[in-house]
């Protein structure tokens, strides 16, 4: 099994920005070791998610198959590949809100 290659993970919101389209996250499962994973910032969030996301919001964190350091989020074009990563944590998406308190 290759530690490296990232799939899915259900995270902590601990900040949004103004419409909620970008947040950051703590990722809840913990390291091998029992410490916790670095947190991932600025991670885009799909449009259904955003009209429940907020802080605190437990989420499914996917992590694309190629890099979308290329992707602009405001358009539906495609683009190049920046780079050769595959399955990384820089390329996480936020695809569903799996619980906030009050739902």
């Amino acid at each position: 099994m290759n530690a490296n290659l990232h799939v899915a993970q259900l995270g902590r919101v601990y900040r949004t920005n103004e419409d909620n389209s970008l947040v950051d996250i703590q990722l809840l499962a913990l390291n091998s070791s029992g410490t916790k994973r670095a947190p991932l910032i600025n991670v885009p969030v799909g449009l259904v998610a955003r009209q429940y996301i907020k802080e605190g919001a437990v989420v499914l964190v996917q992590f694309l198959d190629r890099s979308k350091e290329n992707w602009d989020r405001t358009s539906n074009q495609e683009f190049p590949i920046g780079s050769k990563r595959m399955h990384d944590v820089n390329d996480a998406v936020v695809s569903e809100v799996m619980w906030v308190e009050g739902h």
